[in-house]
């Protein structure tokens, strides 16, 4: 049975169901927290399901392009003189959720949330931006945007509707727009720019950081979701054919290269639903180096076969979401993608752990995921002058231990 509890509740595959479901790739973009985009998913299937919303679906999308310039650059989202703008879109997005019918419901593999959580959910979005946790909230907002790209990610998908819209929005930074096409999981396009990126350097003047990251995000596509190994060895070989790239990066392109011809060949298992048993045993293995604290995403050798392992886990969550195995694979993704370089773009372990929890209690594994969550809550409110978590957090992480048991 779902828990739902006020203010927050996640169930990341959920959300990755009602959006493939409903959008037909739909996503959007705006700056807040982790349940803004969820909310924005979710109102989405209900405009598909019910007329009368589809005013306020789009005069959510509205708001969401106002914010487009500040999700892709954490500049722009910290910057004080952003602040009422943001602010005024975030509110705005809560009147209109206000507008939906609480009384509507929306399921899909078993999962129920209602509009009235959604809305509670958007509220705090807005309370906690207005209140200045400003770099946490974009990496959950980060982060959340995985959900849309977890277990159906294994296929590209994109809105013509949404594409439409954005082609007269395409920011003018080709890194910024290629973060934001990544994002709404148009890969082929993000694809494209970051290749371009790539190669016109150093006459495009792109930043050090941004070529960096833009290789990364070749592997992740070409590993977890395109599970193209071939194609990323091509990729890279034609990066490393710009000698004037820094010398830092064509050195990981270098080991990153070796590290992918020597795996190109390798197969990524599969599992049927009565195979739970050698599934276990398959994460067990590979994660065994990672529990005892011996595992480094460094080696791009452990980076490849950790976005491989978890295009495993997704594609089995993805064809059983009801196995019995489905909070230790939460867990397993948490460990997991939280160690991926530049991961706070498209992975969202603290989802992972919190649905563990929630939905889990039960489960063995649940203290180790909240173990985990409470670990990374309280890094994103920890700054220069200490720990300051607010109320709301608090009672939300009393209750979940009270949910697993814990002191």
């Amino acid at each position: 049975m779902s828990l739902h509890f006020p203010h927050r509740h996640f169930s990341p595959i959920y959300y990755e169901h009602v959006y493939a479901h409903c959008t037909g790739g739909l996503l959007l973009r705006g700056n807040c927290l982790k349940q803004l985009l969820s909310l924005l998913l979710v109102l989405g299937c209900i405009a598909a399901v019910r007329a009368d919303v589809k005013d306020v679906m789009d005069r959510l999308m509205a708001q969401v392009f106002i914010l487009t310039p500040f999700i892709v650059s954490e500049t722009s989202f910290n910057d004080p003189a952003n602040a009422a703008k943001i602010s005024d879109a975030l509110q705005e997005m809560v009147a209109l959720s206000r507008q939906v019918s609480h009384e509507e419901r929306i399921s899909k593999t078993g999962f129920q949330v209602p509009a009235t959580l959604l809305t509670e959910q958007l509220e705090d979005v807005e309370n906690v931006f207005r209140n200045g946790s400003k770099d946490y909230a974009l990496a959950n907002l980060r982060s959340t945007l995985g959900v849309c790209m977890s277990c159906h990610t294994q296929l590209p998908a994109v809105s013509t509707h949404f594409s439409t819209l954005n082609e007269s929005r395409v920011l003018v930074n080709p890194f910024e727009e290629a973060e934001f096409l990544f994002l709404i999981r148009n890969f082929d396009a993000a694809m494209t720019l970051y290749a371009e990126l790539i190669q016109g350097y150093p006459l495009n003047q792109a930043k050090p950081d941004d070529l960096e990251k833009a290789v990364y995000r070749q592997a992740f596509y070409y590993v977890r979701v395109a599970r193209d190994l071939p194609g990323l060895s091509i990729v890279l070989q034609r990066n490393s054919a710009n000698q004037q790239l820094p010398q830092r990066l064509q050195n990981q392109i270098k080991g990153l290269i070796a590290a992918v011809d020597a795996a190109k060949d390798d197969k990524y298992p599969q599992f049927t639903d009565a195979q739970g048993a050698e599934l276990r045993s398959y994460a067990e293995t590979t994660l065994s180096e990672k529990l005892r604290g011996d595992f480094s995403l460094d080696s791009p050798e452990n980076m490849i076969a950790a976005l491989s392992f978890s295009s495993v886990l997704y594609q089995y969550l993805d064809a059983y979401p009801t196995t019995p195995l489905k909070p230790e694979i939460l867990y397993w993704l948490s460990f997991s993608e939280r160690r991926y370089p530049h991961q706070s773009l498209y992975v969202l372990p603290d989802l992972y752990l919190k649905q563990c929890v929630l939905d889990y209690p039960q489960s063995p594994v649940a203290k180790q995921c909240l173990a985990e969550y409470e670990d990374s809550v309280t890094l994103g409110f920890t700054g220069s002058s200490g720990t300051h978590i607010p109320d709301d957090v608090t009672q939300e992480l009393n209750t979940m231990r009270q949910l697993v048991g814990a002191p």
